[in-house]
């Protein structure tokens, strides 16, 4: 898990690890759902219409993170990346590992199909393709046994 979480990591941009720094990754990753894709004006709170700002961006990720987001950008403009690679790679791992569950519960793999492709809005055939993603990639994991009598 903790390679996953690395390479997780490893796919989100610079920026986002700067953000994270100052916040904390929940909160950026909050910040990465609602406003990826898009440059947030961030104001200092000096004036009325900055201090308005400031509180609709506390709703999101709460007032401290708000207030040291704000004073470390000292007013000028954040462009969110979207993220979509790590996103998307969080999605793949999910569908990966509640598919498994269904499984082990008795439900064949084509039902469970079906239900994944519906919660996530996906075809079933692109289900089909991150399972298989998953299948060949872990096929190709050097065993531990292999290395230890090469």
């Amino acid at each position: 898990m903790t390679t996953q979480i690395a390479q997780l990591q490893s796919l989100l941009p610079a920026s986002i690890h700067e953000v994270a720094t100052v916040i904390g990754m929940p909160a950026t990753l909050r910040l990465v759902e609602r406003f990826g894709g898009t440059t947030l004006p961030l104001p200092t709170g000096a004036n009325r219409n900055g201090r308005i700002y400031l509180r609709a961006l506390a709703k999101q990720i709460g007032d401290d993170d708000a207030q040291k987001l704000a004073h470390h950008c000292a007013g000028e403009p954040l462009y969110i990346p979207r993220c979509d690679a790590a996103l998307r790679r969080i999605r793949d791992l999910s569908i990966c590992d509640q598919f498994d569950v269904i499984v082990r519960e008795g439900i064949t793999a084509n039902k469970a199909v079906v239900k994944l492709a519906l919660e996530y809005k996906l075809t079933d055939r692109w289900i089909w393709s991150i399972l298989q993603k998953k299948a060949l990639h872990s096929f190709n994991q050097p065993s531990l046994e292999l290395d230890l009598f090469s």
